[in-house]
């Protein structure tokens, strides 16, 4: 795995192992570099072309985000007001998203996202409002 950072967020790559005729797999185990252990794994499909989804933060949870096919356009924007867009496009590279970073994703081509979280569900990590979320730089979450 490689990992290429830009602070809170960070493209991670996971060899790609077959050939064209074959295809190509990618493995993702413990022990290659995450910054976190994976607890929960799921998939959003069928979305239609524009869609956007996230309008989100966690207080604590850490995500690293694929296009397992089509093209995702992460916009992130961490507490301080830094915004950075991150477009997802190969299967073999992640979007390592840490917390207190607010992101939309925007999805194109029938894009499928899967996600793989350091914890499972929690709704009290979720940040759901944008004035709560800014609130977080002055220290009052």
């Amino acid at each position: 795995m490689r990992i290429k950072s830009n602070e809170e967020c960070l493209f991670a790559s996971f060899k790609a192992h077959g050939s064209a005729n074959d295809g190509y797999l990618s493995a993702i185990e413990r022990n290659t570099g995450l910054p976190f252990d994976i607890r929960r794994v799921y998939t959003v499909i069928n979305t239609q072309e524009g869609n956007v989804r996230g309008y989100h933060a966690h207080k604590s949870l850490f995500q690293i985000f694929f296009a397992l096919s089509g093209k995702i356009v992460v916009h992130c924007e961490d507490i301080n007001g830094n915004q950075e867009c991150y477009e997802l496009n190969d299967p073999h590279v992640g979007l390592v998203c840490g917390p207190q970073i607010w992101h939309t994703l925007t999805y194109h081509d029938n894009a499928i996202l899967m996600v793989l979280a350091s914890e499972g569900y929690d709704e009290s990590d979720y940040i759901r409002e944008y004035d709560t979320f800014k609130r977080l730089k002055e220290g009052n979450l």
